[in-house]
């Protein structure tokens, strides 16, 4: 079984206006041994339009970082990237609504996406909140600073939420995993009574 798990730096949060920017991704993996967490991959991709002052406060992406040998992101650079061999046989997101709103069906055919956020929320409804930066903290993960920094890069993000996915798959089975990750968002209130029903088994 392998995870892939997908972060996206884009110039807007609108897939109809803004582009993709950088792809980052990291497996997960299982194996004899448990599951385990691959190195990760990024991506660059050159912009057409211009990087907005807000959105390069987000993720310090400047026009330099971009040469003329970085491709584009059309459909089929993106397919490519979503289906690298060896190929996924799921995906995931720390916010699936938004990976899923740039990488449509049309590129990612049948697989699933989890969502580690709706995962997080269901596991651990009494975080102080469930952004991917927070649980790192919160998780008190072990992380290789050369991989998880900086923040609000597709490649570090990824890194980070795949370890937060370690932590969940520890917890959950995949079939419940996916249900959540189906299902709408849930309330803090419906997430404590959640939490607090699975602790007591």
């Amino acid at each position: 079984m392998r995870l892939r798990v997908i972060d996206l730096e884009t110039t807007g949060s609108l897939p109809d206006t803004a582009e993709i920017i950088e792809f980052g991704a990291v497996d997960v993996v299982q194996t004899l041994e448990g599951w385990q967490v691959e190195t990760p991959h990024t991506q660059l991709l050159r912009p057409l339009g211009p990087l907005t002052p807000e959105t390069q406060a987000i993720h310090h992406l400047t026009a330099s970082d971009f040469s003329a040998n970085d491709p584009v992101a059309t459909p089929e650079i993106l397919r490519a990237l979503i289906w690298a061999a060896p190929q996924p046989d799921m995906l995931v997101a720390h916010h699936t609504a938004f990976e899923q709103h740039f990488l449509g069906p049309e590129l990612s055919d049948s697989l699933h996406w989890l969502c580690t956020l709706k995962i997080a929320k269901r596991l651990w409804p009494d975080a102080p909140r469930h952004t991917n930066q927070v649980l790192r903290y919160w998780l008190n993960l072990d992380l290789a600073p050369n991989l998880a920094m900086p923040p609000h890069r597709a490649g570090p993000d990824a890194y980070v939420t795949a370890h937060i996915l370690m932590r969940q798959l520890g917890l959950a089975s995949l079939e419940d995993m996916r249900a959540w990750s189906a299902s709408k968002s849930v309330r803090r209130g419906a997430a404590l009574r959640a939490g607090r029903k699975m602790a007591q088994g």
